[in-house]
């Protein structure tokens, strides 16, 4: 189970998340639609760990994402939209 409450998430003057909320139960499938700019990149990278949040509360499996981030990415499975190359 996912539970992510209050997500907020800026950049300087712009509110990407606005405290979003949001659960996903064992054996749903779950998607993020919407315009561009709407914070799907955002809210997935926060789920990652590859940002961190500015406010909010995210609950994995269990575990606080906040307090242990590395047993949260056990946990999960990203698969990104493109790979960047070097």
């Amino acid at each position: 189970m996912i539970s992510v409450t209050r997500l907020k998430k800026d950049y300087g003057t712009v509110h990407a998340l606005k405290g979003i909320s949001f659960d996903i139960l064992p054996g749903e499938f779950f998607g993020l639609l919407g315009p561009n700019g709407a914070g799907k990149t955002t809210t997935i990278s926060i789920l990652s760990t590859l940002l961190r949040p500015d406010e909010g509360d995210i609950i994995m499996a269990g575990l606080d994402l906040k307090r242990d981030p590395e047993n949260c990415k056990k946990k999960m499975g990203v698969v990104p939209q493109s790979r960047k190359r070097s």
